[in-house]
């Protein structure tokens, strides 16, 4: 009996500042899709009561051994 196969977890990378701060901040997260990792980035910002300034979001690409731009930003209101 074959098992139907879960998509592969990619790792997503959410950059950010808070506020008034100099620096930037960075946030990894493992996930199926970048919904999933939106998801995981909100809740762990609510969680913390934090109020963060999306600047990018990048996904790793394993075959290049980089991180690519993932454009435009997603429109959820808690992320931008």
């Amino acid at each position: 009996m074959k098992k139907e196969s879960e998509a592969p977890l990619e790792e997503f990378k959410f950059h950010y500042h808070l506020g008034n701060s100099v620096g930037s901040s960075d946030k990894y997260f493992m996930a199926h899709d970048l919904d999933e990792a939106s998801e995981m980035f909100t809740y762990a910002c609510s969680k913390r009561h934090l109020d963060p300034h999306l600047t990018k979001i990048e996904k790793w690409n394993r075959w290049k051994r980089d991180w690519e731009n993932i454009e435009p930003l997603p429109s959820c209101p808690t992320l931008n």
